[in-house]
């Protein structure tokens, strides 16, 4: 793979989003670090910091069926790859060598509006899973403390409101786990609206890569009928000159033919 092949594969939407996120993640280890393991803000933290780890490791994995040569791929990001490493902190700092990394790639580049445009399923789903992350992260946190003050309240852990996130995003409602107070249920409104948008662009983003190969026969069957019915045109303006002709030499009088 030659380094302008590594630079595409780094800067496109994905790309961006895990320059985004990592900068979320290096302010959640930080946190953690400082918190002890007993503090309900700490298993919020490592949830999300997982979650964020699964995003960066189907990024390689997706990059990686994409490159050319694996094997180049692998060494160039061997450090990204340790970094998204779940549950151990202390190689997640290793992010940062990823974020300098498509920051130079962005000033270099003049062109990534243009590879966004042309890029829009890959595009759709860095939104999906930056919004998903956004998600899980502010609406666990928000449930949790709104209900956990109630005494009604059956979500009284961090572990139980993430869980909630969870299971309201993808509209199954097991209902094991619901708010009370109708703070807890306004965010359980927004939660649900948004989960079902998710779901939608998720959908949507499934059935374009289901009905692309489809697509593109048709528009190459497409092209091949126009170019047929130009070649038809062109030979039919031919035999009409042609015709034309003949009738011209027909109608000269014998004098004028034997000159000729």
């Amino acid at each position: 793979m030659s380094e302008t092949e590594t630079k595409n594969l780094d800067l496109n939407p994905m790309g961006l989003l895990s320059l985004l996120l990592s900068f979320v993640s290096l302010c959640v280890v930080t946190t953690i670090l400082l918190l002890p393991k007993s503090d309900p803000l700490y298993t919020l933290l490592l949830g999300i910091d997982t979650l964020i780890c699964l995003i960066f490791l189907l990024q390689i994995a997706l990059h990686l069926l994409k490159s050319d040569n694996k094997v180049t791929y692998l060494k160039a990001h061997w450090i990204d790859i340790l970094a998204s490493i779940p549950v151990v902190e202390a190689l997640r700092f290793a992010r940062i060598f990823q974020i300098f990394r498509v920051i130079r790639l962005i000033q270099q580049s003049q062109s990534l509006l243009t590879y966004m445009s042309e890029n829009r399923n890959e595009t759709t789903m860095a939104t999906i899973l930056l919004l998903l992350t956004v998600l899980v992260s502010t609406g666990s946190a928000a449930v949790f403390a709104l209900e956990s003050p109630s005494d009604e309240a059956n979500i009284t852990s961090l572990t139980d409101a993430i869980w909630w996130v969870f299971v309201t995003i993808s509209t199954v409602g097991y209902g094991d786990y619901y708010p009370v107070t109708p703070a807890g249920r306004a965010v359980a409104v927004i939660v649900i609206m948004c989960g079902v948008g998710i779901f939608g662009a998720i959908t949507g983003l499934v059935t374009s890569y289901v009905t692309k190969p489809e697509k593109k026969a048709q528009e190459r069957e497409e092209r091949r009928r126009e170019a047929l019915e130009l070649i038809l045109t062109q030979q039919t303006e031919i035999l009409e000159r042609l015709t034309a002709i003949e009738a011209k030499l027909e109608n000269k009088p014998p004098s004028q033919q034997a000159k000729k």
